[in-house]
């Protein structure tokens, strides 16, 4: 119970019309996934980094992409492709009406789709794939630029997923790092059973650290 001075300001700050911290939730959780922080899905309403330095961020991508399509959520997605990799043929099961497809090549071109797409607010899931854009190019993009992207997606409540070959976002509310044990042998393998082999090492975290261990994360992760 709050003291009467505390309740009449909270009253008052609420005729205000303060804006309020964002009700954040989780989406697309893959709960027939072995890895535990793939059940437990994304932060909407975010920017959510994904360091993966080597194949694992398009098995995420296109695990993602069928697990909207086979659960039939009809999430309208976009993918802002970085480098013009993406393999639609590979990577979807078949047409998918409720994805968008920027192709990029340039750093300015990923920036100014980023931006239009998340002020726009219409795709409650953005990809940003920035993997395999050169170090030295990532390196140049200032760090307001996250954060206004952090902004509008808080305002706009979109779960915004960027990609990338090493941490590099500050204003990311969670950080993992794909591990998947991928070999040369694994090219003979279905890409359902690559998918299973991949597993996300947090190295930040938003809320409780559930799953896993209650104790904070250590300083150097980051």
């Amino acid at each position: 119970m709050l003291p009467p001075p505390l309740v009449e300001i909270r009253a008052r700050l609420g005729l205000l019309g303060l804006p309020r911290a964002p009700l954040r939730k989780r989406i697309v959780r893959w709960e027939e996934s072995p890895d535990p922080w793939l059940r437990r899905g994304f932060l909407s309403h975010a920017l959510t980094e994904i360091v993966a330095p080597g194949p694992g961020g398009g098995l995420l991508l296109s695990a993602a992409l069928r697990f909207c399509d086979q659960n039939g959520l009809g999430l309208p997605m976009a993918l802002i492709d970085g480098t013009d990799s993406f393999d639609p043929k590979s990577a979807l099961a078949g047409p998918m009406p409720f994805l968008l497809w920027v192709r990029c090549r340039l750093p300015r071109e990923i920036l100014s789709a980023a931006d239009f797409l998340l002020r726009d607010g219409s795709f409650p899931l953005a990809w940003i794939d920035l993997a395999r854009l050169p170090s030295r190019e990532l390196r140049r993009i200032p760090p307001t630029t996250w954060h206004r992207f952090g902004r509008l997606a808080e305002k706009k409540g979109s779960a915004a997923l960027l990609l990338t070959p090493f941490p590099l976002i500050p204003a990311a509310r969670e950080r993992y790092r794909i591990e998947a044990s991928l070999s040369l042998a694994c090219l003979e393998e279905p890409r359902e059973a690559l998918r299973q082999r991949l597993q996300l090492v947090p190295l930040r975290l938003t809320h409780s650290q559930e799953p896993g261990s209650s104790a904070p994360l250590a300083a150097a992760a980051e």
